[in-house]
């Protein structure tokens, strides 16, 4: 277990750092279009495409673990919080394995579609060249399988009581 604690967690981090520099690209991209088109009246072509194609689903979906591994999604405990601190674990423990089994169609239909576009090489035209958008696609399965990755390994820890937190 503690292996694949490892290996999520470096994955993890490693999505979350190309959503930190996804942000960051955009942010730079989308201030310089700006100044650039006011002041010499020359915007960055393709921004657009970029900022819509690449950045956001970097930042979007990358992040999707680090969320889950950190426990950071908006719980309502108002019913549960009455309840034993076992029947409250075997709660979480299901919960946890009904939004990964959630996940992993999404992960698989998303890859799916991600590969069929890869293959057909699907492109936007810009004003002056056309963008690439297969790989952004790719973001959806990468984010939505760590995050289901994260709940499989919760919901074990959970269920063998190692989780303490309850």
């Amino acid at each position: 277990m503690d292996l694949i604690n490892k290996v999520l967690d470096w994955l993890t981090r490693a999505a979350t750092t190309l959503a930190a520099i996804g942000l960051f690209c955009m942010m730079v991209m989308v201030v310089l279009d700006i100044v650039l088109k006011y002041v010499l009246h020359q915007p960055i072509p393709g921004t657009l495409e970029m900022v819509s194609f690449y950045f956001m689903a970097v930042c979007a979906f990358l992040p999707f673990a680090y969320v889950q591994k950190t426990e950071h999604h908006i719980v309502m405990t108002l019913a549960t919080d009455l309840m034993p601190p076992n029947v409250q674990r075997v709660l979480i423990a299901v919960g946890y394995l009904v939004g990964a089994a959630y996940l992993a169609v999404m992960t698989w239909a998303s890859a799916g579609e991600a590969l069929r576009m890869t293959l057909i090489g699907e492109a936007t035209g810009a004003t002056h060249f056309d963008v690439l958008i297969w790989p952004g696609r790719w973001c959806v399965p990468a984010g939505a399988g760590l995050m289901a990755c994260w709940m499989i390994l919760q919901a074990a820890k959970a269920f063998s009581k190692e989780n303490d937190h309850v």
